[in-house]
């Protein structure tokens, strides 16, 4: 369950482009199940009928989105608002998951997890809501989601077992009388990760000055070091507060039958209550007299230079969420002001040499804060920062923005809002109603957004943005500027102080508690080992395998060529829009020049050129597509690491008028882009070494499995020299020695492009109809035309493994333990019933061994046909356990027994993890890719019935490969610096990630 629900959809107000009849049978004021229809309208920037019902008896909303859509989705959200630091709403969201009152088991969303057709199932903690999203495509699964889902969040529990709390959220242990007693609990382990990122400890720190008065100056998630204050009798208090129909928001989504919809959660569960007279309300925050300043700290290793590594953060609390008409304002100043390339705040800060990033966004809140950030700063150019944001302010208040770069800002937005190019649109909606629902009681504000933004690109003319500045910016009070400095040694004092209130508490503790504290440590671990009886299983709905189709799903990729050049072509309707791919092929860069592939990856459409500046290119990308974008990808032929094709894949989109332009500017971004301009070189260099620093530290798991793969196959080898440790070094390299090197960095970065970009070295793939083809094609021809022949070599690259065995150093607060091997090498093959060993795997053993008795936010293993294989934990307080766990493995495997019902579960599961909705471009990127791996219909249709097939004696046969892989002992970690050097004996060295 992830909590930064607004980070992963911050695609803000997106749009379907789905037929929906604009007429409908239900009449307002009439009452359908209990439910009175207050509107109906058809709202055209979704292209559905949008019926908004309340329940008469319970007072419940829902909103229905009738859209043509077999990927449904119903979701109950509740407005939740801490008054503290507990967590309470994060161990809420997972503990009602935990077992309810029709649903017996110890986790239903581990059992659907297991065993449904979901698409999308889960629940997410926002600083002022709660929600509960469940999605299908097929019609009885939804029912059977909903019906669960329901049933959890009306009557969870957790209202009568304390040891949910204990699992999911903090408890005591104490295994011996003798021993220490330490803290245990998910979402306590969760949030001490969650609090390893600098960036969360900035935005807990800044919201508790900003909001010292209201629920937004606490965190909903849980500060680690206040978690322990929750009591069980609260726990039970804030549920029955706040988890009533009255402060619900249903909303749903999709093709399903809105009379059944009504009818089973009425008969089923709103009428069962009566309307609550509590009300659930967010004072306003008063505003400041004045600015505010703080300092605080973070941690950082012991050891660690502290040199640029402080964030400066400065936070305009600027007026109400659901003003429609300032949000676009704002949402278009955060570009225009600081994050369009040649923004005139960026440009300020980086003349003046303060920090190495710049960045602004807008927080979702009842009331907006604009953020700006400087990282890689120092303490002592707080002040002038301060001067050069305020100056630069009063400037563009007077004078305005470049006129191009507004329209191209303007365009980007309206061109992402229209695409809908999401397959999991039911979810956008819940975000783009989220803040008219709760601070107006309009679900239709957010979802109509073509008025206030065609006012918004009106009154920019009249000087709209220049009145913003000065009244919410220049003139507002109610600001802070933060500055979070790093602290070595800060970590060590936290657990210091943490060590000494848990041996007073057991001090004060007689022997008969200190005893029972240990039968307590014994129950509860008993009961998290416990299985759920049959009976209690059988109480969850579940699919048959007859539900589920036997055939792949199959697209179709049309070979065709445009002036020689392979194109790949995939018919698909995508509304007049074009998605364009080039694929170079990147054996033709020599093995010495692979991370400088990726650097030009990174700076390409950065760089001057020869006929626009960084920004007039920035501008004209925004104006004439809707995106632009390069990267590197690694395909295997056949599923074998032997047969590694990387790729340097340009991706673009833009409508059908644009695209001779999009080709235009593609050629001129290849051609000319000018990497010999060492001014600029240095200025976009600095910048991306701080956001791979920044990522290494906020993505362990990421980084130590891809570390892991690199010791023994190709494919990590590659991954590593372009995205790993090993990059992050050579381009801290490049930056720490700038000054000598540039020259050479210039003429690697122009040696690299020459190889890469020519005609024999490429292949097109296109996305769109048959009638807006010739466009495509047309644009094409002008692009390859552009292009220099090339020599078409390709070189053999030879990469050196080394099973390395490292425990990789940081700040952070738990571990990601990673094991694993390539078991095609150990002399085993790739079988679809891998797919149902991995789930098995990942939701039963790991799930219990590593996150319910260890405690670990998850678990999980991996098989992949390539023959990569992996054990890995997330958010870990564990470390040598953990590999204890996974070399129990075997034995798991060699005694795995599961009844008809339990295997149906597992492959049904499987079968939701390989099928879901997909968007055209997503096809089309899916068909090109069996394209480069040569993947068949026939091999994907072996696999599936593989799969379907799956017996626990498949799973059982696993044992000895199991076995050879763990033998291997290849293992990586990342994570706390005391904690892996507690371990060095596991490693064959460890060292400090990160300067």
């Amino acid at each position: 369950m992830k909590r930064n629900f607004l980070a992963i959809f911050i695609i803000a107000i997106l749009t379907v482009m789905c037929a929906c009849n604009p007429q409908s049978s239900y009449k307002v004021d009439n009452t359908y199940n209990g439910f009175k229809l207050v509107k109906k309208k058809f709202v055209k920037e979704v292209n559905a009928n949008c019926l908004y019902f309340i329940h008469e008896k319970s007072g419940a909303r829902l909103l229905k989105i009738e859209a043509d859509d077999e990927n449904k989705l119903f979701n109950i959200a509740f407005k939740t608002t801490p008054q503290h630091d507990y967590g309470t709403p994060h161990m809420t969201e997972h503990s009602v998951l935990n077992g309810s009152k029709n649903f017996p088991v110890k986790s239903p969303f581990d059992v659907l997890t297991k065993g449904s057709l979901n698409t999308f199932l889960n629940a997410m903690t926002g600083s002022d809501f709660t929600t509960y999203p469940v999605a299908s495509m097929n019609d009885k699964d939804y029912f059977n989601l909903m019906h669960v889902y329901l049933d959890a969040v009306f009557y969870p529990n957790l209202l009568n077992d304390p040891r949910i709390l204990k699992q999911e959220g903090w408890h005591y242990e104490l295994d011996n009388i003798d021993g220490d007693i330490v803290y245990k609990g998910v979402v306590f382990n969760e949030m001490k990760g969650a609090f390893s990122d600098p960036q969360t400890e900035l935005s807990y720190r800044k919201n508790k000055i900003l909001f010292p008065d209201n629920t937004y100056g606490v965190s909903s998630g849980g500060y680690p070091l206040a978690m322990p204050g929750l009591t069980y009798e609260y726990f039970k208090s804030f549920h029955d507060k706040y988890y009533h129909p009255s402060n619900s928001y249903i909303l749903l989504y999709g093709n399903a039958d809105l009379n059944k919809e009504l009818q089973f959660i009425d008969s089923e569960y709103l009428s069962d209550f009566e309307i609550s007279d509590k009300k659930i309300e967010i004072p306003l925050q008063k505003p400041f007299e004045a600015k505010k300043y703080a300092e605080k700290p973070y941690a950082v290793p012991e050891g660690s230079s502290i040199k640029d590594k402080t964030f400066l953060n400065l936070n305009f609390v600027t007026g109400l969420n659901t003003d429609q008409e300032l949000v676009f304002a704002l949402e278009i100043l955060q570009q225009a002001l600081v994050n369009h390339e040649s923004a005139p705040l960026r440009i300020a800060i980086q003349k003046a040499g303060i920090g190495k990033d710049i960045s602004a966004y807008l927080n979702a809140s009842k009331q907006n804060v604009f953020n700006i950030t400087v990282q890689n700063a120092n303490p002592e150019d707080k002040a002038q920062f301060e001067k050069i944001v305020y100056e630069t302010l009063h400037k563009v208040s007077e004078e305005g923005f470049d006129k191009e770069m507004l329209e191209g800002i303007i365009n980007r937005m309206e061109f992402n809002m229209r695409e809908g190019n999401t397959s999991q649109k039911g979810m956008m909606y819940i975000m783009m109603s989220k803040n008219g629902w709760l601070f107006a009681e309009d679900p239709f504000l957010g979802l109509e957004f073509e008025k206030p933004l065609a006012k918004v690109k009106k009154e920019i003319n009249n000087g709209l943005l220049k009145t913003i500045i000065k009244e919410q910016f220049i003139n507002n009070p109610h600001t802070l500027l933060m500055t979070l400095k790093p602290k070595p040694g800060l970590e060590s004092e936290i657990n210091a102080k943490v060590k000494k209130e848990l041996a007073d508490y057991k001090a004060s503790l007689s022997k008969e508690e200190l005893l029972q504290l240990v039968e307590d440590t014994k129950a509860l671990k008993k009961y998290q080992k416990q299985e759920d009886t049959p009976e209690a299983l059988a109480t969850i709905p579940m699919l048959k395998l007859s539900d589920i189709s036997p055939k792949v799903e199959w697209y179709d990729i049309q070979e065709k060529k445009v002036s020689d050049i392979p194109v790949l072509y995939h018919k698909d309707f995508t509304n007049n829009i074009l998605y364009a791919n080039l694929y170079f092929d990147l054996r033709a860069v020599p093995q010495e020049l692979i991370p400088y592939a990726n650097l030009l990856c990174e700076i390409i459409q950065l760089m001057n050129t020869e006929n626009y500046t960084y920004g007039e290119l920035d501008n004209a990308l925004n104006i004439n597509t809707g995106g632009f974008y390069t990267y590197l990808s690694s395909y295997l032929e056949n599923n074998s690491d032997d047969n590694l094709v990387p790729k340097f894949v340009v991706t673009s989109k833009s409508t059908i008028d644009k695209g001779n332009k999009l080709f235009e500017l593609a050629a001129e971004i290849l051609n000319t882009s000018k990497y010999n301009d060492v001014e600029r070189l240095k200025v976009v260099l600095t910048r991306h070494q701080a956001r791979v620093e920044s990522r290494i530290k906020n993505d362990g798991i990421s980084y130590s499995m891809a570390r892991l793969s690199s010791y023994f196959t190709n494919k990590g080898m590659f991954n590593e020299e372009t995205n790993g440790l090993d990059y992050y070094r050579f381009v801290t390299d490049l930056t720490d020695n700038f000054d000598t090197k540039n020259k050479e960095i210039s003429e690697k970065l122009i040696k690299t492009a020459n190889l890469i970009f020519n005609k024999k070295n490429m292949i097109a793939g296109i996305t769109c109809s048959d009638e807006n083809y010739p466009a495509f094609s047309e644009g094409l021809q002008k692009l390859i035309s552009s292009l220099p022949e090339g020599d078409g070599k390709i070189n053999d690259w030879k990469f050196q493994f080394s099973k390395k065995n490292e425990g990789l150093m940081t700040a952070s607060k738990v571990q990601y333990v990673i094991k694993g091997y390539d078991y095609k090498q150990l002399g085993y093959q790739w079988n679809g019933n891998m797919r149902v060993l991995n789930q098995i795997l990942s939701r039963e053993y790991l799930q219990t061994q590593v996150r319910v008795l260890g405690g670990a936010y998850g678990g999980f293993a991996g098989f992949s046909k390539s023959g990569n294989s992996y054990f890995a934990s997330y958010r870990d307080p564990n470390l040598k356990e953990t590999l204890d766990n996974y070399d129990a493995t075997p034995e798991f495997v060699k005694t795995f027994d599961a009844d008809s019902n339990a295997m149906t579960r597992f492959i049904i599961g499987t079968i939701a993890r390989m099928d879901g909705p997909t968007t055209a471009s997503q096809r089309g990127s899916i068909a090109i890719n069996r394209y480069f791996t040569k993947t068949t219909l026939k091999e994907l249709q072996t696999e599936r019935a593989q799969v379907l097939s799956a017996t626990p004696e498949d799973i059982k046969s696993y044992e000895k490969m199991i076995t050879d892989i763990l033998d291997q002992n290849a293992i990586c970690v990342y994570g706390n610096s005391k904690k892996i050097e507690a371990n060095k004996s596991l490693f064959k060295k460890i060292f400090k990630v990160a300067k």
